[in-house]
């Protein structure tokens, strides 16, 4: 039985045909051990794996992955560093050859009942090393794969080389790990370099070690559906406010503060995905009874919205929420209203900004004292006001709309693109985030405060919206 996996599809598929060879290689702590356990784990009811470590003891390997022993058992888990074949030996190799190892192993593996064997020689730098054998000479790999073959198992070599192989030739996947620093943050890279056989869907995968598990992400954005009811969420009494993305609220000491300014800046490659953050914010506002002054990007339109979402999710309720609580502005000249819209949209003229503006105080005294709230939530999207009107004094009506949020009690979250010309101060801002596309997936961090990278994951439960923030660890 294969349990759900976040390894990527092209090295599961190629691992339940049984009998496949797997180089996983990469430098000093990027994950190759992990993702090795976690390749054991797929299979956990007719799975079993023999595992030699030449670096840790059993008991290191269960305290450091303590799920690791519903699938390797302690008798298989053979401990290069004292003796395997006679525990009275104080080292394994110092009386070992290859032709006495090659047999024990064999002999270890045959005994194995289970449907699904794995064999994981960690690491073979070591191992090559201990039994004497030069790097260059290729026997150890070619028996311990004819080893694999006889016992319908699989097998899998761990590295610590990063560059092209002899090995790669003779095996029939090639998975390299990487860590990088971009930004001053972690990033994790998975590069599928060979599956023999097997389309390559996508050759890059951004993964996270978080809590000692190996978890590759999905290019885009996942989403997951769950049935549940409408939840009742009680209005924020305090100055912070939820924005239901449980790890910004903690990034932001509980959410966002009233009267404060909030820089987001996307990236590249994006285009209006980068709603996946602001949507359910917004929708957790309204949820509050707080309603939500939006001004969306050019590109960005109703339907966006609504793609976001099963169509179960826009019950009547969720549209009497919309109609009460979401006000858009868009340009005189690009208002036209869906037919399934719900909000109310009003149009921002350009002939003057302060008359916009006063339009807009108007409206939002008038809306407060309507629902009878004490705040209120904006966002803007530089593109649009500078459509508008114009570059030339975009900081000044920027900061003027800072200004009158503030005097309004509101919280305000200025969306601005990487390509535009005209960027704000990050002093002005009282938190400065970044979402870019990194190997097809949305990552997510913050300037201010400084954070690590996130990977962004949609997550719709019912009638409730959230995204999940998952850390690259």
């Amino acid at each position: 039985m294969l349990v759900t996996s976040s390894i990527p599809q092209e090295i599961v598929g190629a691992l339940e045909s049984q009998t496949f060879s797997l180089h996983i290689k990469g430098s000093a702590g990027t994950g190759k051990t992990t993702m090795a356990l976690e390749l054991v784990r797929l299979f956990p009811e007719d799975g079993q794996a023999v595992y030699l470590s030449t670096r840790v003891s059993p008991d290191r390997l269960y305290k450091k992955f303590p799920w690791s022993k519903s699938c390797i058992q302690q008798e298989n888990i053979l401990d290069a560093r004292t003796s395997l074949f006679d525990q009275t030996k104080e080292n394994l190799f110092e009386h070992v050859d290859k032709p006495s190892f090659l047999r024990k192993l064999y002999s270890r593996v045959s005994n194995i009942t289970k449907e699904h064997i794995t064999i994981i020689l960690d690491s073979l730098e070591s191992l090559k090393s201990n039994l004497k054998i030069p790097k260059s000479d290729l026997s150890v790999e070619r028996h311990v794969i004819e080893i694999g073959e006889r016992a319908n198992a699989n097998v899998i070599f761990i590295s610590e080389l990063s560059g092209e192989s002899k090995l790669d030739y003779l095996v029939e996947g090639v998975v390299r790990l990487e860590k990088e620093i971009v930004n001053n943050r972690l990033l994790r890279k998975l590069y599928i370099e060979k599956v023999q056989g097997k389309r390559i869907e996508n050759p890059v995968y951004l993964f996270t070690l978080k809590d000692g598990r190996f978890t590759c992400f999905e290019n885009g954005i996942p989403i997951n559906f769950a049935p549940a009811e409408l939840p009742k969420v009680e209005k924020d009494k305090g100055r912070k406010i939820s924005t239901s993305i449980l790890e910004l609220d903690n990034i932001l000491d509980g959410g966002f503060e009233r009267g404060t300014f909030n820089l987001f800046e996307v990236g590249g490659k994006i285009g209006v995905v980068h709603a996946c953050i602001l949507i359910p914010i917004a929708f957790e506002f309204i949820l509050q009874n707080i309603p939500v002054f939006y001004v969306p990007s050019k590109g960005f339109s109703y339907l966006d919205v609504m793609r976001y979402f099963p169509s179960s999710f826009f019950t009547d309720d969720v549209f009497k929420c919309l109609n009460k609580y979401l006000y858009v502005f868009k340009p005189l000249r690009t208002s036209t209203k869906a037919r399934t819209a719900s909000y109310k949209e009003y149009p921002l003229r350009g002939m003057s900004f302060n008359e916009d503006l006063n339009s807009f105080r108007e409206l939002a005294v008038k809306v407060l004292g309507e629902v009878q709230s004490d705040t209120l939530f904006v966002v803007l999207a530089m593109d649009t006001i500078e459509y508008i009107y114009g570059s030339k004094d975009l900081p000044k009506i920027i900061q003027t709309w800072m200004d009158e949020i503030k005097q309004l009690n509101g919280a305000m979250i200025v969306v601005q693109f990487e390509h535009e010309s005209n960027k704000l101060p990050t002093h002005l801002a009282d938190s400065y985030f970044k979402i870019e596309n990194i190997a097809g997936n949305i990552v997510f961090y913050g300037e201010i405060p400084k954070t690590k990278m996130y990977i962004a994951a949609s997550d719709i439960t019912g009638r409730k919206a959230n995204t999940k923030l998952v850390p690259i660890e």
